[in-house]
């Protein structure tokens, strides 16, 4: 197997963990932080984390923490960074692919 096809089977292993695996957040809240998708208040968290993380805030944390877990709410941060991280590495992949075949 090449190098790329490992890592890519070990990308598809903590993907199906972390969006189906067992956790305190539902597996389709988790999917859809992953995806920037939803509605309300963990929605918009994802959202923020995917684009420009370093803005959240403790406050927002803290409003958060009224009405979800600390486990919803770390869960939520993860599947939104691996799926922004997710993108961002398909991206990378496919540029490279680009380049290759223009190369060719």
């Amino acid at each position: 197997m090449s190098k790329r096809a490992t890592h890519t089977a070990l990308l598809q292993r903590l993907e199906d963990t972390l969006l189906r695996g067992p956790g305190e957040a539902s597996s389709a809240l988790r999917t859809a932080a992953a995806q920037g998708q939803g509605e309300g208040a963990l929605a918009a968290l994802a959202r923020q984390v995917q684009t420009a993380a370093y803005q959240v805030t403790a406050e927002q944390l803290a409003e958060l923490q009224r009405s979800h877990s600390d486990d919803v709410l770390f869960e939520t941060i993860v599947c939104a960074a691996f799926g922004a991280a997710r993108a961002r590495h398909e991206a990378g992949l496919a540029a490279l692919d680009a380049a290759w075949e223009a190369s060719s």
